[in-house]
């Protein structure tokens, strides 16, 4: 009977360790392990998720515009500068792109920055024309940068020469026009231009090298020159051409839609209404689709006073 007593014992004890066991397993399961699992699960949703990217472009955006505010003027552009450089993908590239822009326009006309500019004194027999072209500059640069009232040189007269050491490089993916400065051995971005439209010629193939070879300016259907007083309200373009070929691309002012001319429809020989196509009514007139780049008007005159014959013109995709 005792035996019998502790064997009974025996097997409850052994029950009871092996259903403790058990509850111990499965507290460890769905309080530690299942919970390790979820944590782990909810991390993997979190990192599949699209949460949005840390523009470090911002903060350093924002500390050159303070510079700027601050007048320090050439420290805040060259830090938009090094912001373009380093994080080219960030959202603020564009403004700061414009806002070098115009800091660089500024200073090239402005009177207290003498860097790159030169005196010239008025020779017997000078030009606007013949000056600018022994300067390598343009004659609107010329008019603007000395504040000229009238174009009639004297000898001894001062003028401020400013080369135009440019070139244009287009972007048709971007619909972007940049305008480059060298100096020395360097070249940097001086200032882009948001393209209304760019309409290849059929057949160019991208990337081309170009250099422009007109400059026209055209008021009434007549050529000005710019010493003429219309030639503020003249219409201007400059054209590009591959050397060698005879590709060429213009520079200018959207065209305006103009209708190609449609033959008048035959009047039908019987005065009875007819259903055939002479009869019908004239189809309405197909629009020129014209080549070119195409900039606004104000764009157009910047550019026009910046850049000359011979300058580069590259064209990328």
């Amino acid at each position: 009977m005792a035996k019998t007593q502790i064997k009974l014992l025996i097997f409850l004890i052994t029950v009871g360790l092996v259903a403790g066991t058990l509850g111990m397993g499965y507290w460890v399961y769905t309080n530690i392990l299942l919970k390790e699992n979820q944590v782990e699960h909810d991390i993997a949703s979190m990192k599949a998720k699209d949460r949005p990217r840390i523009d470090p472009g911002v903060r350093r955006f924002e500390a050159a515009v303070e510079l700027i505010h601050q007048g320090k003027i050439d420290e805040g552009r060259d830090a938009l500068y090094k912001l373009r450089q380093q994080f080219p993908d960030s959202k603020t590239c564009p403004e700061a792109i414009r806002i070098i822009g115009e800091i660089n326009m500024d200073q090239l006309y402005s009177a207290n920055s003498t860097a790159g500019k030169k005196d010239y004194i008025v020779q017997p027999g000078d030009s606007l024309n013949l000056i600018a072209n022994k300067q390598g500059t343009t004659v609107d640069s010329i008019i603007r940068s000395s504040g000229l009232m009238s174009f009639n040189l004297q000898p001894g007269d001062h003028l401020t020469i400013i080369p135009m050491d440019f070139h244009l490089g287009v972007s048709i993916a971007k619909k972007q026009v940049m305008l480059f400065r060298k100096v020395g051995d360097k070249e940097y971005l001086f200032k882009a231009y948001d393209a209304k439209d760019i309409r290849l010629p059929p057949g160019m193939r991208l990337p081309v090298e170009m250099s422009l070879s007109g400059k026209n300016s055209i008021f009434d259907g007549k050529p000005v020159l710019s010493t003429d007083p219309n030639y503020l309200d003249a219409e201007k373009w400059f054209s590009g051409k591959k050397t060698g070929s005879t590709t060429t691309i213009s520079i200018r002012t959207p065209p305006v839609a103009r209708a190609l001319p449609v033959e008048e429809p035959k009047a039908p020989a019987s005065k009875k209404k007819s259903t055939t196509p002479d009869a019908m009514p004239a189809p309405a007139p197909a629009l020129t689709a014209e080549t070119g780049i195409f900039l606004s008007r104000e764009d157009l005159e910047e550019l026009f006073a910046l850049v000359r014959n011979g300058s580069k013109l590259s064209l990328v995709r």
